[in-house]
């Protein structure tokens, strides 16, 4: 026969025990870091996802909104088809970046445009956990856990801090979420990429 006397006693001793354990296993969870973010995004071989956009520009009275899906390929190859409001594809592949709108196709190289390819490059190392071209491009650092990171870039290079304020990337996991993008001047996008 099970006393009732005892029960309080017994089920505050489990939820003692409950935080003990669970507070031990959270000291032995490893930190996470730039490195360890950077060697699980390394792990992504392929994805797709449909994104929103979001751009304000002080020359604009209304935000910009912006949709549709975005593609990745390892090593590095990124596809952008936008629907909303208008249509527009953008290729990056190699050391080409590829605009397809209104049945025009333009293609420019990278080393033409060296802010364009500083921009691009940063989506692919981020979407790629290339750690050393994202060290090279910018100051990194890592907040929060596994499960709710955030990534804050900021520009090492005099051409794209004139222009770039700052990077903020969120996600979980593998799973990048949110890219938002502060630039001089105070006008941002914020890109919102859903789960596949």
């Amino acid at each position: 026969m099970i006393s009732g006397a005892g029960l309080p006693a017994r089920i505050a001793q489990a939820a003692f025990l409950l935080a003990c354990a669970g507070a031990l296993q959270a000291a032995d969870a490893p930190d996470w870091t730039f490195a360890r973010l950077m060697a699980e995004l390394a792990q992504v071989q392929t994805s797709h996802a449909r994104y929103t956009e979001v751009r304000r520009i002080s020359m604009l009275k209304q935000p910009l909104e912006l949709s549709g899906t975005l593609s990745y390929s390892r090593p590095g190859r990124v596809e952008k088809d936008q629907i909303l409001p208008f249509r527009e594809t953008l290729r990056i592949d190699a050391d080409k970046i590829t605009v397809e709108r209104d049945g025009r196709i333009r293609t420019v190289a990278m080393r033409d445009s060296p802010l364009a390819a500083a921009l691009v490059e940063t989506l692919r190392a981020i979407l790629a956990g290339d750690a050393v071209g994202l060290g090279r491009l910018y100051e990194a650092s890592v907040r929060g856990p596994r499960e709710g990171w955030e990534l804050r870039l900021r520009p090492r290079e005099p051409e794209v801090t004139a222009i770039v304020n700052e990077i903020d990337v969120g996600g979980s996991g593998s799973r990048v979420s949110r890219i938002e993008i502060r630039v001089q001047g105070g006008d941002r996008s914020v890109m919102t990429i859903e789960g596949p």
